[in-house]
């Protein structure tokens, strides 16, 4: 019972100190998909006080630079580069948006060409792919990925937004995969 207690002071403060950001009137954006959709969905289905005005300021990163470089396209400058860009899209941001937007924001990088990679799950799911006993079967549930994976191009970027998934795609493939903000900063001109 105390640890229920104690998730239910966890929730309490993450949604007190939400709604204590900017007056309730700036965006909160989350670079983690798995956070971002419990505020987005998990709250609201609870239907925790405050939940769906806090809720509907949550964006993902990659939607709201998209967004933002969409109504500002010279908010910011990037320099020109050549790399193909592959994007795998968390479980979260793919059952909840058209992840499309992350495609999208990678090509307003100029001369990069960017897919968005028909993937599902790549078997990490939290801890679950780090369960001693489920790895082989988290290994089967990336198979897929790690097949498109070793598919790319030479010199191809490849970026995934989830923690659990950029960790997965290393442990199992090798290659390091960069989360979206690692991307721009890297063609941000300076």
């Amino acid at each position: 019972m105390a640890g229920v207690r104690g998730g239910e002071r966890a929730v309490a403060r993450s949604l007190n100190a939400a709604r204590e950001a900017g007056a309730n009137t700036l965006p909160i954006l989350f670079l983690e998909p798995s956070c971002w959709s419990m505020f987005v969905e998990d709250y609201r289905e609870l239907k925790l006080p405050g939940a769906e005005a806090i809720g509907a300021r949550c964006f993902l990163f990659e939607q709201f630079i998209d967004e933002l470089l969409a109504r500002e396209p010279e908010a910011l400058a990037f320099v020109p580069g050549s790399n193909d860009v592959a994007i795998h899209a968390h479980c979260h941001a793919k059952s909840l948006l058209n992840a499309s937007f992350m495609a999208r924001l990678a090509r307003r990088l100029p001369g990069r060409n960017a897919t968005l990679l028909e993937t599902g799950c790549c078997g990490m799911a939290g801890a679950f792919g780090m369960l001693e006993d489920k790895q082989e079967l988290s290994a089967k549930v990336a198979a897929p990925l790690l097949a498109k994976i070793g598919a790319l191009p030479s010199g191809s970027m490849l970026v995934a937004s989830g923690t659990s998934c950029r960790h997965q795609i290393e442990h199992l493939a090798g290659t390091r995969a960069l989360h979206m903000a690692e991307l721009l900063e890297s063609a941000l001109a300076k």
